[in-house]
């Protein structure tokens, strides 16, 4: 039981919160219109400003303050990585597989470049361990729930928590989210009745930004003590959720169970006792993503329930 529990919150929940974050800043963009296919690049600006604010204060502020300005500092860099990519696809009405295309190129070499000049290294260490929570007093001692969601984890999980609740809120239960997705499906007749198009889809961007930026630093504090350019295809998984769940909040919520089970099976099997005895050879087990996530697929239904424009430039004067 022990080893299950472990399993679960320290691992699962490590790998599903990026990935739900990650799908959720996707869900935004592609609900108002816009085809964005550069969470990953949106994450590693999120995940590296956010390290680098650890690394340069961590001698000089507090623990909480410090994992704060973290945040904050992650979210207004992928508030700006996501500005960038609407810019040229609502602004430019530049092709958005191209334009995503040049933030997964442009992030990591701004980030490596900064990386040298500050550091003389392409990448750098931190230390992420004094933002551990050991446990919440009371929640903390719930037996079964209590070590799973109140023990060995980040802040950066319950924020994450909360900030899709609130944006699950927002995009289906205000005239916002109406209008923003009203955006992704028929532009002209929103654009009729007066709904700005081009500040719906700014205001989408603008949040899909902060939250992929967000996705990248939980990804980053949660996982490693090196930075090294990458988030190592969190963004592209984030993007297969998306889809999976057929742009619904609750399958994305489960595909980044899936997945986050699946990736933490895969690499712990050899510690729980229900498989380390199981005659399976370990290559089973490094493919078992790969494979799951071909099965997924193909058993996926089609994009339906897609945003129907998605991806497709709107222009004003030809309404």
């Amino acid at each position: 039981m022990n080893a299950w529990i472990h399993l679960i919150g320290g691992g699962i929940l490590l790998v599903f919160m990026p990935l739900l974050i990650g799908g959720i800043a996707d869900l935004f963009a592609e609900r108002s219109g816009v085809l964005c296919m550069c969470v990953e690049g949106i994450m590693i600006a999120g995940a590296f400003f956010g390290v680098l604010m650890i690394r340069l204060f961590a001698e000089t502020m507090g623990v909480w303050p410090l994992l704060f300005l973290s945040i904050v500092v992650s979210m207004i860099a992928g508030l700006f990585a996501g500005l960038l990519h609407g810019f040229a696809a609502i602004h430019l009405k530049a092709e958005q597989n191209i334009s995503s295309t040049a933030i997964n190129t442009f992030v990591p070499a701004l980030t490596m470049l900064i990386s040298k000049s500050v550091f003389g290294t392409d990448n750098f260490t931190y230390s992420a361990s004094k933002f551990l929570i050991s446990k919440v007093p009371i929640l903390g001692d719930i037996p079964i729930i209590g070590p799973i969601f109140f023990q060995g984890t980040y802040a950066t999980t319950y924020i994450g928590i909360t900030l899709v609740l609130i944006l699950w809120f927002i995009l289906y239960k205000t005239k916002f989210g109406l209008q923003l997705r009203s955006t992704g499906e028929n532009p002209q007749a929103s654009d009729s009745v007066g709904i700005s198009v081009y500040a719906m889809r700014y205001a989408a961007m603008m949040i899909a930004g902060a939250m992929g930026g967000l996705a990248g630093f939980t990804y980053i504090l949660n996982t490693t003590y090196v930075f090294m350019g990458s988030v190592y295809g969190y963004g592209f998984l984030a993007l297969s959720i998306v889809s999976l769940g057929q742009w619904k909040p609750s399958g994305i919520m489960l595909g980044a169970l899936l997945f986050g089970a699946i990736s933490v099976i895969s690499s712990t099997y050899s510690v729980l006792p229900v498989l380390q005895n199981l005659p399976i050879p370990p290559v089973f087990y490094s493919i078992l993503p790969y494979v799951i996530t071909l099965i997924v697929v193909a058993l996926t239904p089609d994009k339906h329930n897609a945003p129907a424009v998605c991806g497709e430039p709107y222009d004003k004067s030809k309404r």
